[in-house]
């Protein structure tokens, strides 16, 4: 692929620092702007938005897995892999049974990194619980999912939102998420995480590109 053929005429390395930058970090940014605006709101309206930062951790789930297929596969260019359309839940329950098994030092062999992101392989290892994700982010998958929120009004506080669509195969997909203040607290929190690995991953990647060759 010619480097014309990158959005806005980039060449590899910099649609690859872009994506990191920008990209990836798009969900941590809109799930924190939400609940920001969460603090102040209504009920009603603190509910859409802790939805809101649910939608935002789903995209977040499917960037990083992006992100691991890319540098885990380098038969392509690391930028040409970022291109291709975002990783499902078939894809995210094959990264997070790596990311379970795998060793800090054994992710970092698989992405084909350097020491210094050894500090992001730690992070992952750490994160717990990234199962219960799946159904966010099947739902997430269906391409226009929905967001539902049972008892939306003024006489009463919603405590579950849905993220709801249909799949490919044409069957219902449906996740529910706390939707107290709380709730939306800790998926900002996740989604935070999850992008700060992603994009140390890929930050790894560029550096080590860009002082290849280098001396000491």
């Amino acid at each position: 692929m010619n480097p014309a053929s990158y959005p806005g005429n980039m060449g590899e390395l910099e649609f690859v620092e872009a994506y990191a930058r920008s990209a990836v970090r798009k969900p941590q940014m809109a799930a924190d702007a939400a609940l920001g605006r969460l603090v102040f709101a209504e009920a009603g309206d603190r509910a859409i938005l802790a939805g809101l930062i649910g939608q935002e951790l789903a995209e977040a789930c499917r960037r990083l897995v992006a992100v691991w297929g890319a540098l885990s596969d380098r038969r392509y260019a690391v930028a040409r892999s970022l291109l291709r359309p975002l990783p499902g839940a078939a894809e995210w329950r094959v990264f997070i049974q790596q990311a379970a098994t795998f060793t800090p030092e054994q992710t970092i062999r698989e992405l084909s990194l350097d020491g210094d992101a050894l500090e992001w392989a730690r992070a992952l290892r750490a994160q717990p619980d990234l199962d219960e994700l799946t159904g966010l982010v099947a739902a997430a998958e269906t391409g226009n999912p929905m967001l539902l929120i049972p008892g939306l009004d003024r006489r009463q506080v919603p405590d579950q939102c849905w993220l709801a669509g249909i799949d490919a195969g044409g069957e219902s997909v449906a996740s529910s998420f706390g939707a107290g203040e709380s709730d939306a607290t800790t998926l900002a929190d996740i989604t935070a995480d999850l992008c700060g690995i992603a994009r140390g991953f890929l930050m790894s990647y560029v550096d080590a590109r860009r002082t290849a060759g280098r001396r000491p």
